[in-house]
């Protein structure tokens, strides 16, 4: 294998095109990769088919031009020209993070409900056979696209030799507002987003040869919502046998814990705000898209044990979890697995970054963060050892701030829901599975000075879209792992030794500006934390 410095994007055309099993696409030349832009993998999903399983795209004449993207999902969409300016360049900060400082304007994106369509970056079109990585974007199931991923991934494809691919799908309501009750023929409505990966991913193995990929060969990628999307993607037997590999990145969730009963509630609400009686629910087939969308404002996306419109078991596609427990399925057994998250996952809770350790301590108490995350058990009987513990597994290098932020993460799912995704597989000892905790403090847009590990700020380091140049070497530490991981099924690297996690041997790799792995390094705040939940 050539080093990881060689330049393997080798794309010269200007605009290639490909023929794929629906016609002729026309792409674009950047950076030496092809580049093909909103390729439609499914059809209309709107009218007559809202909220109704996915179909998959017909022929068209000619050669479609796909060197612009595509339709995003329905989403809320703010214009940033009508924010207060500090909001405003708050907001325009993290766009240059996660853009790698490319530029990038969102005003580009648009929304629809057609919006079944995929990119594609390619290193190579030519008669190799090279490894696909897809990326499914997070926002939980309310929001995002898989736009500014391919933006910005030339680097990646360039340096690794890999095709990736991103996906946009329904969302939301369009993708998962639960209508099984009312209507068997809807029985599928609370897993639309769901069924359109799945067609994706039918659509990869169809036609991903084209560009020059291997349809043996596809690792899942998805980083917040989109892991917790890849974790429902292994509860499905409609997936099995359409990708090889998994990387779940801060989304790791108990699969099949949300009820029928939760996703009517759901619905019925939706129902309520629009003014239309449970009876008459068939009018939510001719409400206006932007209608409906109205519905979800200010819903918030991160919350307790759940996000909002996250997918309502059937029992069929997805398998029902009435004991909210982390759980391993047979149809994914053989793909192995690398999951992780970040230490300060929810950073967004910081609103005091000069508290004292006493203010720690009454903020866990008082518990304002609840609606992110309830600590159940914590009382004033226990509330000092837990800070104390946290405090000793740093060796006391972390203001208050900063741990009062990782307790209530590591009591999240976002961040101590990857150790026991983790400890599900390996106890399931069929494929193995590796852990990591991104422990590497990146500068918090809008906070000074401050700097975490917090939610999201890994990614653009994962696709080698570095904003901050100090984090460079990591980048490049976090790209080749990942890479050599959906090259080969390993991700250890000349360079970096990477053991996997056994329930014996919780080998966990700590991504820093000097990355290692460490033998169960957060023993301690997993007992801890257990204690106080029992």
């Amino acid at each position: 294998m050539k080093p990881v410095e060689q330049s393997w994007s080798q794309v010269t055309e200007v605009n290639p095109v490909i023929e794929i099993n629906t016609g002729k696409i026309m792409g674009f030349n950047r950076n030496g990769n092809g580049v093909f832009l909103g390729i439609p993998y499914g059809d209309r999903c709107d009218g007559e088919y809202r909220f109704k399983a996915p179909r998959p795209a017909t022929r068209w004449d000619g050669i479609r031009d796909c060197t612009q993207f595509g339709p995003i999902a329905m989403q809320e969409q703010n214009s940033l020209d009508t924010l207060p300016d500090a909001v405003r360049q708050v907001l325009l900060e993290y766009g240059k993070h996660f853009s790698g400082g490319t530029p990038y304007d969102k005003r580009e994106e648009y929304c629809d409900e057609n919006c079944l369509v995929l990119n594609v970056v390619t290193p190579g079109i030519d008669e190799r056979k090279r490894p696909v990585m897809v990326y499914i974007h997070g926002g939980g199931y309310m929001s995002g696209s898989g736009a500014v991923t391919a933006a910005i991934c030339d680097r990646l494809a360039d340096e690794e030799d890999i095709i990736i691919v991103t996906v946009n799908h329904r969302l939301n309501l369009f993708g998962g507002l639960y209508l099984g009750e009312f209507d068997e023929e809807y029985a599928e409505s609370g897993i639309a987003g769901q069924l359109d990966l799945v067609m994706a991913l039918q659509w990869i193995r169809s036609n991903i040869e084209k560009f020059s990929g291997d349809p043996s060969n596809v690792t899942l990628i998805g980083e917040s919502g989109g892991g917790i999307k890849i974790g429902h993607l292994m509860s499905m037997p409609a997936a099995k046998g359409l990708y090889s590999k998994a990387i779940i990145v801060s989304g790791s969730i108990q699969i099949g814990a949300k009820t029928k009963e939760q996703g009517t509630a759901e619905t019925l609400k939706v129902l309520k705000q629009l003014g239309i009686a449970k009876k008459n629910w068939r009018k939510l087939l001719e409400v206006p898209a932007e209608t409906l969308i109205g519905t979800i404002r200010g819903m918030r996306l991160v919350q307790e044990e759940s996000t909002p419109f996250y997918p309502t078991p059937d029992g069929v596609h997805i398998p029902f979890n009435p004991d909210r427990v982390y759980q391993t399925f047979d149809c994914s057994a053989e793909v192995p697995l690398l999951v992780g998250a970040s230490e300060e996952e929810l950073a967004m809770e910081v609103r005091d970054p000069m508290m004292t350790w006493e203010e720690v301590r009454i903020e866990l108490l008082k518990q304002s963060f609840a609606e992110v995350q309830r600590i159940k058990g914590l009382s004033e009987d226990n509330v000092d050892a837990v800070i104390r513990t946290f405090r000793d597994a740093c060796e006391d290098r972390k203001q208050p701030w900063k741990i009062l932020v990782q307790i209530i993460s590591m009591c999240h799912f976002l961040g101590g829901g990857a150790y026991k995704n983790a400890m599900a597989k390996a106890e399931q000892k069929v494929a193995p599975v590796w852990h990591y905790m991104t422990t590497y403090d990146s500068p918090m847009p809008g906070m000074g000075a401050l700097a975490c590990a917090w939610h999201t700020a890994d990614l653009p380091l994962i696709f080698r879209a570095v904003y901050h140049k100090e984090a460079e070497r990591l980048s490049k530490s976090m790209a080749h792992a990942l890479a050599s991981f959906a090259r080969t099924g390993s991700p250890a690297t000349e360079k970096l030794d990477w053991p996997a996690f056994t329930v014996e041997d919780k080998k966990t790799m700590l991504f820093d500006e000097e990355s290692g792995w460490k033998e169960d390094p957060y023993q301690a705040i997993h007992k801890v934390l257990d204690e106080i939940n029992t």
